[in-house]
């Protein structure tokens, strides 16, 4: 039989990959359009379809405490951030240098479970998360010519990140994973929606509405997978 570790691991190695396929997908949209414009329009393919999950799992109408609303309210502020952060550098930079950024998100993650969270973390998990990061630093090279103010959106967006995936840690499990991943989707495609007012709106192609439902379909299961 699976344990839960081993099951929590795959399914966010499976959150992972989503969230990688759809990182390929959108350094495709910057090409012709703002990453606001991308995030938003993203977010009305895949918002539609975790309600459509959550609909069909009978998990849409949710009753919450204030204390459940308040850590959904924090995930999805979080998530802005991050989302905001990371597709801003990914726009800017090597899509290559963003993901190994990002690969410290799990090490930052042990960080603040042994600190915060009360988790016992031994020597060999400690010896990992000091390995990680330098290795992180040898890719953002701070001091050099090559760090600049992607690379610090980059860094960023692992510390929302971090905050993301210790909150829903804590999400109780009366919360439905299709609900709380819902609600982070309808955030951030609301925050996109207004900073699109702010700049110009480009025209889009129907290849780009292909790729546009790709990357919907992706960070749907992305988030999915990530609260599970």
């Amino acid at each position: 039989m699976v344990s839960a570790n081993i099951k929590g691991a795959i399914l966010m190695t499976i959150a992972r990959f989503a969230f990688v396929t759809n990182d390929v997908f959108m350094k495709f949209l910057f090409v012709d359009m703002s990453v606001f414009q991308a995030m938003f329009l993203r977010g009305t393919v895949a918002v539609p379809i975790i309600a459509g999950l959550a609909w069909y799992r009978n998990c849409l109408l949710v009753r919450l405490s204030m204390a459940d609303f308040g850590l959904l309210s924090i995930r999805a502020a979080a998530q802005i951030g991050m989302a905001s952060c990371f597709l801003t550098a990914l726009a800017h930079m090597p899509i290559a240098n963003v993901s190994a950024i990002m690969q410290i998100v799990p090490l930052s993650l042990i960080v603040v479970a042994a600190i915060f969270l009360g988790e016992v973390v031994g020597w060999r998990r400690w010896s990992a998360v000091v390995i990680g990061f330098c290795g992180v630093l040898m890719v953002i090279r701070p001091g050099t010519d090559d760090f600049n103010s992607y690379s610090t959106l980059a860094v960023g967006a692992v510390a929302f990140a971090t905050v993301n995936d210790a909150v829903t840690r804590h999400l109780p499990n009366r919360v439905p994973a299709l609900f709380a991943a819902l609600f982070n989707a309808i955030g951030v495609c609301l925050f996109s929606g207004a900073m699109t007012s702010t700049i110009p709106w480009q025209a889009i192609s129907a290849f780009n509405w292909l790729i546009l439902s790709f990357c919907g379909l992706s960070v749907a299961a992305g988030y999915f997978f990530q609260v599970m």
